[in-house]
């Protein structure tokens, strides 16, 4: 039956929704988690992404799958999220004390490229890649394991970019007073923040003949978080109840004061398979690489004629298939 499963590594800069992707795919029966690389830039610090993964394939009993850590910093600029919501991500929004985490558990010693490398070269099937962070680490994988056997990569998916419709830079920064950090992020409304962290390692990935479906902000603004997805998790074990209160969390006392779309989550689901129709198309894609401090583009996601390779683009889900499929799985037994 395990050789059935979909096997994939999962890329992951460990913000909540990174979260609600893991525990969906702990529960998925279809679904093997071959390792976690974490990367610390992003929504979590690098310490803290990798022991709360570590403490996630521990809650969901997955023996199986190996916690890496990552980089710790970008290929170029120096983009981050506001330090005061990295501190909210780094402890899951106040829950992860009651995971009793071991705050010096050890994760594996390689970094996270080495294990990709490794596992795609000691591994004869394909692996999918789901990538639910900044591109750093696989930036850093097609740069320092150039003979790595990519062509066992099924495919990249991603959730990342936005390609037709405003970024979020600027809507996070200005949304808060303790998050703005400048004219460089208030002025950015046309980057989204896994390219916008480090759009050189974006270029990269997009320039590579690696299959890659993108679940960019298009897609993901239609999937927009409300209390009611709280109600939709009846199971009551632990990776449903961590669930639910995230769910609770994130739409009550850690709302953050603007519309939140689901993201990760609906690009795992669409990894997985867990949505019947969506719309989507093919294009090739580059990212704007130039900091300005007015009307600031550098992160911005757009279609060039031509390229290595073009990129499925997801643009239209349905909210009401997403919610009942994620909450069919969260539900199940185990």
């Amino acid at each position: 039956m395990s050789d059935l499963k979909k096997k994939v590594i999962v890329d992951t800069d460990m913000g909540w929704d990174d979260i609600l992707s893991l525990l969906y795919l702990i529960k998925h029966p279809g679904i093997e988690i071959i390792g976690v690389t974490v990367t610390g830039c992003g929504e979590t610090d690098l310490r803290w992404g990798a022991i709360i993964a570590k403490t996630l394939m521990e809650l969901g009993h997955q023996t199986q799958a190996t916690v890496c850590a990552g980089a710790s910093s970008p290929l170029t600029f120096n983009h981050v999220f506001p330090q005061s919501f990295k501190n909210d991500n780094n402890d899951i929004m106040g829950l992860l004390g009651s995971l009793n985490p071991d705050i010096t558990m050890e994760v594996d010693t390689r970094p996270a490229w080495q294990f990709m490398a490794e596992t795609l070269d000691n591994n004869n099937g394909k692996i999918t890649v789901l990538s639910l962070g900044g591109f750093t680490n696989l930036a850093k994988l097609l740069e320092l394991c150039p003979t790595a056997h990519l062509d066992r990569i099924a495919e990249i998916v991603a959730m990342a970019g936005a390609v037709y419709v405003d970024g979020n830079v600027a809507l996070l920064n200005n949304a808060q007073p303790q998050w703005d950090q400048g004219p460089v992020y208030s002025s950015n409304h046309a980057a989204e923040w896994n390219v916008f962290v480090d759009p050189l390692a974006a270029q990269q990935i997009f320039a590579s003949k690696v299959p890659l479906t993108l679940v960019p902000l298009d897609a993901c603004n239609y999937v927009v978080m409300t209390p009611d997805y709280i109600d939709t998790i009846t199971a009551t074990d632990p990776i449903a109840t961590l669930a639910k209160n995230i769910f609770r969390k994130k739409t009550g006392s850690h709302q953050e004061g603007i519309p939140v779309p689901i993201f990760d989550p609906l690009a795992t689901l669409i990894m997985a398979d867990g949505l019947n129709t969506y719309q989507s198309h093919n294009a090739y894609l580059d990212v704007n690489l130039l900091e300005t401090e007015e009307n600031n583009q550098c992160g911005k996601t757009y279609v060039v004629n031509s390229g290595s390779r073009k990129v499925i683009i997801v643009q239209g889900v349905s909210q009401r298939e997403f919610a009942t499929h994620f909450a069919d799985i969260i539900n199940r037994d185990t």
